[in-house]
């Protein structure tokens, strides 16, 4: 079983309201987020703080299940801890997505999936790559979930992957990698390339 989980509980401070819920043609910045994970792998987990009720609503009808972080306000590792933590036992991989993602695209989730599939045993990680850098869609094997459990700080896993070195995999993706809403500018970035997309 492949598990995917979005990481969904930052605070948004650049942006000046909860960022998750800004609309996007009509839908919500998390939706656009959640889906392509959710379509790619076995079984969705969307990290949160707290109650967040708003959250919930916006993914109405999408097949997720919820784990709340009330350690959100440290930074993305807390996130990554407590969804690693909730994961089933069944889980041989996690693909980490971000919420605030909202033009990742989900065949190249598909591919990450498809290529631990092809090398599973013989790589601890999958990480791709665009043509500005690493980002997202990563993937780690259970192997690795111990020392996702300790991760510390705000920078993710990232320091865990260059610990891991040559033990990770990586899949070329074209352009560069999704944009963050962190800004309200950023969202309108976001918008224009959804109306050309159209």
């Amino acid at each position: 079983m492949i598990a995917g989980l979005l990481l969904a509980s930052g605070a948004s401070r650049r942006f000046g309201s909860n960022k998750l819920l800004a609309p996007v043609d009509g839908r919500a910045i998390i939706r656009w987020s959640a889906e392509p994970l959710a379509s790619a792998v076995d079984a969705t987990y969307v990290v949160v703080p707290g109650h967040s009720p708003e959250v919930r609503t916006a993914l109405d009808g999408l097949a997720v299940r919820w784990v709340e972080n009330p350690d959100a306000e440290s930074g993305m590792a807390s996130s990554i801890r407590a969804g690693v933590t909730m994961l089933a036992p069944d889980a041989e991989a996690v693909v980490i997505t971000l919420g605030d993602q909202p033009l990742i695209d989900a065949s190249v989730i598909r591919r990450v999936v498809a290529r631990w599939r092809e090398t599973s045993g013989a790589t601890r990680a999958i990480t791709t790559a665009y043509t500005d850098g690493r980002g997202h869609p990563t993937l780690f094997g259970s192997a690795v979930f111990p020392a996702l459990r300790t991760l510390e700080g705000d920078r993710g896993a990232r320091e865990l992957l260059d610990l891991l070195g040559d033990q990770v995999a990586v899949v070329e993706a074209d352009g560069l990698r999704p944009i963050d809403v962190d800004t309200p500018e950023a969202l309108r970035l976001v918008a224009g390339q959804l109306a050309a997309r159209r």
